[in-house]
């Protein structure tokens, strides 16, 4: 009979904080503490993030204090995930030529990122390698920040490979083709696994896209819009009809079915599987009210929550109505636990290179005074002298410590300057654009009044600058559109980055004072806006519209595209 072994995971989610302590004995797992805080979802850098994960743990080390070392979930809009098929070599060379990928398809030098990989799959020819990464700053800053409790970071798992952990552990027998659904907070993971092994793809549609979405409806800052959000999800499961949400349902549910059809057309692709037997849900966005339905209806699949605790037993100290109301965070911990139980399917670390190597430092202590006790034992020494020669490898242990400890200070303050220098140079180059674009937009007016002036008889009533985030819009005149907010509504927004000036105004018709409009003039307008394509500012033209309603009076409505090399 195994002894029984202990595991603790924190699970620095994007807007969550959750922490699990779990015990295991002959391959059955028990959840003996289950804790959860909230972050908070507005942050306008890492930093300002992993300061929100530190102050959610230290609440949850308040209520239950972490002894010995833990593991750490990272989250999926950290990770870089890439899946590589590598034409197979031997064993022995495996490491070198998967390092040579990785430095090709990991967008940054390989001293910036902690990487890792496993083998997924080798059929004699190629052997596909599952590849994750994640900024060495990060990791080391976040690593850093939770040690100030005490707690030593033991390990630190992609947050995908701890939920197919998981599902390998509840579903054993599982025999289909699976994907499972993770919605979290900034991003989403979809899992796919079958016998054949397990695919990745994190995409960034997740929950705060839906607080985004209300935010920029309704001009509330995300916190406020994160909170008016839960309200009216809370009114749809009371069987309310939350005004003003159903719109941003429609657009999320529209946007999870598209990058859904895709990744499951990637896997299919990647696999040779068929199809996708069954999906699972799971993660805090999964709570938004008809996702499941949704999903059923338009993939023509079984929809299901995955629920974890049914596999696992909960311990006197877990009350259970309240774990089962957080399934969906505690499928992952679950997950990081088993590698700490030695029961996991895969076995990735992320771990700062720093830190590995004080561990496997201070694994080899023991081993480092018992060799002297031999040595010393095999030459006959007095037992005084075999004791004080380990005291003077502890005393030399001890010093090394020493040394290293202001090494990562000196390190620490290494990485506080570089962020520094990082954010100043990201703040000159972007006042170096709006100086640049400043210029332009003077440049830009210069040759707009000329050709106006050329042209005669026209003038612009409305100028409106539209982004492809529709967030921000800059606009030069009053009044609405053409047509007025229905046309605003209906025009098409721009997407990729692209921006585009939406332009409104009138020309004059002399010749047809009392008439309606000729073709003439309509003409003089579509020539005007054809030459001004000829402005190294604009790329193209879009949406030409007019109106002639007015006797001797043109109305039109234009919209150009700007040249992304040249921004306004």
């Amino acid at each position: 009979m195994s002894s029984q072994k202990f595991a603790q995971v924190i699970d620095c989610g994007a807007t969550h904080v959750s922490a699990g302590f779990f015990s295991g004995k002959d391959g059955s797992v028990t959840l003996e503490g289950f804790f959860t805080e909230s972050i908070g979802c507005e942050f306008s850098s890492d930093e300002e993030w992993i300061s929100a994960v530190f102050q959610g743990v230290e609440s949850i080390h308040r209520q239950r204090k972490f002894r010995g070392g833990v593991a750490l979930i990272v989250p999926g809009h950290l990770l870089l995930t890439k899946f590589l098929k590598i034409p197979h070599v031997a064993k022995s060379k495996r490491d070198q030529i998967v390092r040579f990928e990785a430095q090709q398809n990991i967008p940054f030098p390989l001293n910036e990122v902690v990487w890792d990989y496993e083998v997924v799959a080798d059929d004699g020819a190629e052997f596909e390698v599952a590849l994750v990464a994640v900024k060495l700053d990060i990791i080391d800053r976040l690593c850093a920040e939770i040690s100030r409790l005490g707690v030593e970071v033991q390990l630190v798992e992609p947050s995908c490979m701890a939920q197919y952990n998981a599902f390998c552990h509840t579903h054993p027998d599982a025999g289909e083709n699976i994907l499972i659904a993770n919605i979290g907070g900034k991003s989403t993971n979809l899992l796919f696994i079958s016998e054949s092994g397990f695919f990745v793809r994190n995409i960034s549609l997740a929950g705060n896209s839906l607080t985004q979405a209300i935010a920029d409806e309704s001009g509330q800052a995300l916190s406020d819009a994160e909170a008016a959000k839960w309200e009216l999800v809370g009114s749809a499961f009371e069987g309310g009809e939350p005004e003003g949400l159903q719109k941003h349902l429609d657009s999320f549910f529209r946007r999870l079915v598209m990058e859904t059809t895709r990744s499951i057309v990637n896997f299919r692709r990647q696999s040779g599987e068929e199809k996708i037997d069954r999906i699972y849900l799971t993660g805090g966005g999964s709570l938004v009210p008809g996702v499941a339905e949704h999903l059923n209806e338009k993939l023509k699949q079984p929809v299901e929550y995955y629920t974890p605790l049914d596999s696992i037993n909960l311990g006197s100290g877990v009350d259970a109505e309240f774990a089962s109301g957080y399934q969906h965070n505690i499928g992952e911990l679950l997950g990081c636990a088993l590698r700490e139980l030695g029961e996991s399917k895969t076995h990735f670390n992320l771990l700062p290179p720093l830190i590995a190597r004080q561990m496997r430092f201070r694994k080899k202590k023991p081993f480092l005074v018992a060799a002297a006790v031999v040595l010393i034992g095999a030459a006959f020494l007095p037992i005084y002298s075999a004791a004080h020669t380990v005291l003077i490898f502890e005393d030399k242990i001890a010093e090394l410590d020493a040394r290293l400890n202001p090494l990562q200070r000196v390190y620490r303050d290494y990485s506080d300057t570089r962020d520094k220098i990082e954010e100043t140079r990201n703040q000159i180059a972007a006042l170096k654009g709006l100086s640049e674009s400043r210029a332009n937009w003077i440049d830009f007016f210069g040759d707009l009044q000329e050709r106006l002036t050329t042209v005669e008889d026209v003038w612009i009533e409305r100028m409106e600058v539209v982004r492809s985030n529709g967030a921000q819009r800059a606009r030069a005149g009053g009044g609405g559109g053409l047509f007025g907010g229905q046309q605003e509504q209906a025009q098409e927004r721009p997407s990729n980055g692209e921006v585009r000036l939406r332009i409104t105004g009138r020309m004059l018709d002399r010749e047809n004072p009392l008439e309606r409009a000729s073709q003439d003039t309509r003409a003089r307008v579509s020539a005007l806006f054809e030459s001004v394509l000829e402005s190294q500012y604009i790329s193209g033209k879009r949406d030409e519209v007019f109106d002639t309603s007015n006797p001797g009076i043109l109305r039109f409505e234009v919209t150009l595209v700007v040249d992304p090399e040249r921004p306004l």
